[in-house]
């Protein structure tokens, strides 16, 4: 490139500027519609002259900012030939904010797609300490797995729980199903429907007498003993015996293990014949199934609503008065050492009998008008109670004399002001117990 060349990429004189802006060109005419013809004068003014000058200047210096520097023989020339050709070639020239060119020069990358082994991995190591986590971290997943686990547990824990106790009022419908209603039944309809159970169970060895009412649930559990039943409450269920007083703690009517347990009566019990004492125990279930609901006895008013205790071995029903209800120890720890035996299901004197009551009255939540005497018969009833540890609620009825009615006079009823509880039960509610020194009773 020489110096002739040099010069012609120069800024453009005034003249030159003048003639590429046509200033030169002779002015022109514009015709109106009426024919008159009126010469206009386009000359721009001198305002507007300076204007495209400074506007073409801008260009010009813009063009020659933005050519290419060439070195030659250790000299500078400025190249704008392809500038002028863009300027030429490009009428509108896009302006790029910040923004926008930030969106041209950043291309979107490529979205990995993650494989099942990678989520399941990183799921996990959102609840597994990592060595290179930090303490607090490890503590924090600790704790989170602590609370997902115990979550997870009460949930198959509750729902455990709502199956079993499905089970268990299914299988109480089953069991009222077999049941047959001999009360409209003559003779023969009696005769006829003991051949028809006999037919039907050719295997088992029925018991001579026993109730018809009995029959079919028997053959399905010759463990079968009776049934017990209270008036306004959900107590109406079958009874069963074993050779203790352990099987049937966690074993249904089937045989089948269930925290329901079945009522049973204790071992040391006839069948057959009342004893001085029946002792029938229950669980008592928080859902009120099996012996709950004796919790009424706790109240006066619960006592005056069922005050009949209704009881069938497989040969005759019978019928109680309840007269005491109170509550005792299992364990000897909670009683100084002590455990009122009332579990006892026979008395060898009338003394022993009448002492036995005694004790029970004292005990007792309520005074009746039920009295008992030593040729009397007992049933005694006996669940779990939540008071202290070993807790016991025992409702206790005296069986109907000959020719008595069921009427009981509820109304004379009253709350025993002061009744004996077991050590344990004055701990919890640190009151000091009055009977401390009393002589524990002995069968």
């Amino acid at each position: 490139m020489n110096n002739s060349e040099n010069n012609n990429n120069e800024i453009l004189s005034f003249e030159e500027l003048r003639k590429k802006l046509g200033m030169d060109e002779p002015p022109k005419t514009e015709t109106k519609p009426n024919n008159t013809e009126k010469t206009v004068d386009t000359t721009p003014s001198t305002d507007d002259i300076f204007a495209q000058i400074e506007q073409t200047l801008n260009e010009t210096t813009e063009t020659v900012n933005e050519s290419k520097h060439i070195v030659e023989n250790g000299k500078t020339f400025v190249d704008i030939t392809e500038q002028y050709v863009k300027k030429e070639t490009v009428t509108e020239p896009e302006i790029i904010t910040e923004e926008k060119a930030e969106t041209v020069i950043v291309t979107p990358k490529k979205k990995k797609v993650r494989t099942f082994n990678e989520i399941f991995s990183d799921f996990f190591k959102g609840f597994i300490p990592l060595k290179k986590d930090s303490t607090k971290e490890k503590i924090r997943k600790i704790i989170m797995d602590v609370a997902i686990i115990t979550i997870i547990g009460c949930c198959f824990a509750f729902a455990d729980l709502y199956v079993e106790r499905q089970v268990q009022l299914k299988q109480k419908e089953e069991i009222k199903e077999t049941i047959v209603e001999t009360d409209d039944f003559d003779d023969n309809q009696y005769v006829e429907a003991w051949q028809d159970v006999f037919a039907k169970y050719p295997t088992i060895q029925f018991p001579e007498n026993m109730n018809l009412k009995y029959s079919y649930l028997y053959a399905v559990n010759q463990d079968l003993v009776g049934w017990v039943k209270i008036d306004n409450t959900n107590l109406d269920v079958q009874v069963v015996q074993s050779s203790d007083n352990d099987y049937y703690l966690n074993r249904d009517f089937y045989g089948k293990t269930s925290r329901y347990g079945c009522p049973y009566l204790d071992f040391k019990n006839d069948s057959k014949y009342l004893d001085d004492n029946t002792v029938i125990y229950g669980h008592h279930m928080t859902d009120g199934l099996m012996f709950s609901n004796l919790d009424k006895y706790k109240t006066l008013e619960g006592y005056k609503e069922s005050p009949i205790i209704e009881y069938s071995t497989l040969y005759e029903t019978y019928y109680f008065k309840v007269f005491a209800a109170f509550i005792s120890n299992a364990k000897v720890v909670d009683d100084n050492g002590n455990f009122f035996n009332f579990i006892v299901t026979d008395f060898v004197t009338d003394e022993k009998f009448s002492g036995f009551v005694d004790e029970v009255e004292k005990r007792s939540i309520f005074k009746t008008d039920v009295n008992v005497q030593p040729d009397d018969k007992l049933i005694t009833l006996v669940t779990c109670s939540y008071e202290f540890d070993s807790a016991r609620l025992v409702v206790m009825g005296r069986l109907l004399r000959e020719n008595e009615d069921k009427s009981v006079l509820v109304d004379e009823a009253t709350l025993n002001t002061s009744p004996k509880y077991p050590q344990a039960w004055y701990d919890a509610k640190n009151m000091t117990n009055p009977y401390a020194d009393d002589i524990c009773w002995t069968p």
